[in-house]
């Protein structure tokens, strides 16, 4: 019994064994399997990520890409402001040749100027007469008469000098506007912020800050903001030191005369060779009208319609005057026709009623003759009534 034990024991324990190995195989395919699948998975993930990676570095070569075209283009447009500031530096300088502050350099690069500080004057240029006044290469040059408050535009003659006039144009100057000397235009600006809160159109700087510009407005780019009590000053003297103009007269300026050009302050009760223009005033015009310069060639200005009915050619006005006076003979020609119609009418009636009165009177004239008549024959009738009964009792008697 003892052996037959004994093999039992030793044979499950070789079942126990074989057992185990056949369990530890099948274990060892299983982490097979599964490590096959783990790797089959790392391998796909690491294929997203080698896409993804490639996605993200392409990207990053995109941003670089733009990043390195905008720092080129701002170097060229550093460039070329740097140039232009240095064009303006130039142009800036007086012709006396006297030094340019950085506070006006920034005043020009921040578009602002400030309308009333005191400039500084200049004084004459080199090998510049002023009675001849050389070409400086520019078709103006432009003198300012504070004096006079006029502003008058000289153009080249024949010999290359400035003597024929051009323009005049009507201005108001102040404290603060240089008395003498000669500048050079260095800037412009179309709309320029000035002292005050309030703004200049067509702004042309003279000189720091001391500039040609429109009378100013209560708000940038609005047109109808005018300060319509400051435009009636035209003329006179009336700014802080700014050559204040019309609009239509600053827009010339602006257009007309480029950087570079001079302009020279003088002053005498002699308006010049063109005399001094004048200015409408508008304070006491409608609402509409008052707040727009009657000069500004906007479309928008409600001036050019109210010009088009007051200022009509003549041989409108003739044509306009020929119909009133039609007009007018139609209408007293129609009314003496009715005065006649009505006459006529008034004549018809009494005629009427006068004949119809005769009628009834001749009627009533009848009617009387013949109760006349018929009094009568009753009277007659009564008589040879009496008659017969006196005869009766005259033949009863007898």
């Amino acid at each position: 019994m003892s052996k037959e034990k004994g093999i039992f024991f030793f044979s499950k324990q070789n079942l126990v064994k074989e057992d185990k190995k056949a369990y530890n195989r099948e274990e060892t395919k299983n982490k097979g399997k599964i490590m096959g699948k783990i790797k089959e998975i790392c391998w796909k993930n690491r294929k997203t990520k080698i896409l993804t990676i490639t996605g993200i570095v392409s990207i990053l070569l995109v941003i670089v890409g733009l990043a390195i075209v905008i720092l080129l283009n701002y170097q060229n447009n550093l460039k070329t402001t740097q140039a232009e500031i240095l064009s303006q530096e130039e142009a800036q300088e007086e012709v006396s040749g006297e030094e340019i502050t950085m506070e006006e350099l920034e005043e020009q690069a921040n578009e602002q100027a400030v309308e009333g500080q005191q400039a500084e004057e200049p004084e004459e240029p080199e090998n510049m007469n002023t009675q001849t006044k050389h070409s400086n290469g520019k078709p103006y040059y432009i003198k300012v008469n504070y004096g006079a408050q006029v502003v008058t535009i000289y153009g080249l003659d024949s010999a290359g000098n400035y003597t024929v006039p051009v323009k005049a144009m009507v201005c108001s100057t102040g404290e603060y506007t240089p008395t003498a000397g000669v500048y050079k235009i260095p800037a412009r600006w179309e709309w320029l912020g000035l002292q005050g809160n309030v703004y200049g159109h067509y702004a042309t700087q003279i000189k720091g800050n001391i500039l040609f510009h429109s009378v100013p407005y209560l708000e940038k780019y609005n047109p109808a903001s005018l300060e319509y009590w400051e435009y009636d000053k035209l003329g006179t003297y009336a700014s802080a030191g700014c050559v204040r103009l019309t609009v239509a007269d600053a827009k010339w300026i602006y257009d007309n005369c480029a950087n570079g050009t001079y302009v020279e302050f003088y002053s005498s009760s002699n308006p010049g060779t063109l005399g001094k223009p004048t200015a409408k005033k508008i304070s006491n015009m409608p609402e509409e009208l008052r707040n727009w310069d009657p000069t500004d060639s906007n479309p928008n200005n409600p001036w050019h319609t109210y010009k088009e009915e007051q200022d009509q050619p003549e041989s409108q006005v003739n044509e306009v005057n020929k119909k009133q006076e039609t007009e007018t003979k139609n209408e007293i020609e129609q009314i003496t026709n009715t005065e006649q119609t009505n006459t006529e009418i008034t004549n018809t009636v009494q005629t009427n009623m006068v004949a119809r009165n005769e009628q009834v009177n001749e009627k009533v004239s009848n009617v009387q003759e013949n109760n006349v008549m018929v009094n009568k024959q009753q009277e007659e009738n009564k008589q040879n009534n009496q008659w017969k009964k006196a005869n009766k009792q005259v033949n009863v008697s007898i």
